[in-house]
């Protein structure tokens, strides 16, 4: 067993949820985070023994949708028997290849001392296959974290892990580790993501709500870039999925800018 906990939060996700635990079959603990679902989610939670909270109520909109994804992270954080804490979304997979990597960090000394959190890349799936060769893929998200290393995590969107002072470092694994299925409903995703983000800039200064979408509008271009130029190796589907998300991705960029303004 991979002295680790899993951390996986769930809305009505029988559809992936047990593709994705079969993939952490391995680790000591599975942290369920659960937002009231009405499918078969627990049952498949359950035959796979995970310990299952609820979400707070007070970090969810009316809707039952989470309003503050830091503030989730945290009590799974806080929830988690061990100091090595992997977060993975419930509609994805833990590459096969990686978990022995994953299991080495774990009892890694030096890395305790030394890092707080590690980024992972994440590669989409087509029919089952890894697209390897792909203009806005992989993404490299920070999944990964020594619980002792960090504070907590920060940003009600987009969340991320920081750590308890300047000594540690942030580590990076560019092999494929978290596999993930197409989204289909992106413009939706990203219009519950607009509503988050709107509300994050109305409790900031006018200075840190420009450096954000400064940020996000410059790793937009990047994107763009990468798409005219990589494009080549792309399969039509692929190319029609990056150019949508692009465009959506454009659009509520420049409703974020109107909103500082």
């Amino acid at each position: 067993m991979i002295k680790a906990t899993v951390g996986i939060l769930t809305f009505n996700s029988e559809k992936y949820l047990e593709e994705c635990l079969d993939s952490v079959k391995n680790f000591k603990e599975i942290i369920i985070l659960d937002g009231n679902s009405t499918d078969k989610t627990l049952l498949i939670a359950k035959k796979f023994k995970c310990k299952i909270f609820k979400q707070p109520q007070n970090l969810k909109y009316s809707n039952n949708k989470i309003k503050d994804f830091s503030e989730i992270r945290n009590q799974i954080v806080k929830l988690s028997s061990n100091n090595f804490i992997l977060f993975l979304d419930s509609d994805e997979i833990l590459h096969k290849k990686i978990v022995n990597k994953i299991k080495y960090l774990s009892n890694s000394i030096y890395h305790q001392k030394n890092y707080y959190s590690f980024l992972l890349a994440r590669y989409p799936l087509l029919n089952k296959r890894i697209i390897k060769k792909a203009s806005l893929f992989p993404n490299f998200q920070e999944r990964l974290i020594f619980k002792s290393n960090i504070k907590r995590f920060v940003k009600p969107v987009h969340e991320r892990p920081i750590s308890k002072n300047n000594y540690f470092k942030k580590g990076i694994i560019k092999k494929p580790s978290i596999l993930f299925n197409l989204e289909k409903n992106y413009n939706k995703k990203f219009k519950y993501y607009y509503k988050i983000e709107k509300e994050m800039l109305n409790n900031k200064n006018y200075l840190n709500n420009f450096k954000f979408v400064s940020f996000r509008l410059l790793v937009l271009l990047k994107h763009i870039f990468r798409f005219f130029i990589f494009n080549m190796f792309n399969n039509n589907v692929l190319k029609s999925y990056e150019w949508k998300l692009i465009k959506v991705n454009l659009k509520y960029s420049v409703k974020l800018i109107k909103h500082i303004f």
